[in-house]
């Protein structure tokens, strides 16, 4: 081996349940590599019955491409496209520096997100 092996840099994802909200805690990288594994989680969480409502916690994230700013949009879109909410937390400036942040809703933190999404739909 020559040490020009590429490996994919990695990616977190932690799911628990705070005041009847999904929380999904992202860290690491959240490129191009790791897109399939967070659609996958998404997509189970959009297939979910009921009104879902999701707090995205993004301030483990180190790194971000525009694969994965995509990535958080678009399971944005499919979660409200089936009836639930989702709302970013700690949106990191690894992300923020891709267009598209407008489309993504996001708050300071975790517990803000949280509060809008019960304010919204108690």
């Amino acid at each position: 081996m020559t040490g020009d092996a590429v490996t994919a840099r990695p990616l977190s994802i932690d799911i628990t349940v705070e005041r009847r909200c999904i929380v999904l805690r992202l860290g690491g990288h959240l490129v191009t590599d790791n897109v399939p594994r967070l659609n996958r989680w998404l997509d189970r969480i959009g297939r979910l019955e009921g009104r879902v409502l999701v707090a995205m916690d993004l301030q483990g994230v180190i790194g971000c491409d525009s694969v994965g700013v995509g990535a958080l949009i678009d399971g944005a879109g499919r979660i409200r496209r089936a009836g639930g909410f989702l709302i970013a937390a700690h949106y990191p400036d690894a992300c923020a520096a891709f267009p598209g942040q407008a489309v993504l809703e996001t708050r300071p933190t975790v517990q803000d997100a949280i509060d809008e999404l019960h304010d919204w739909h108690p």
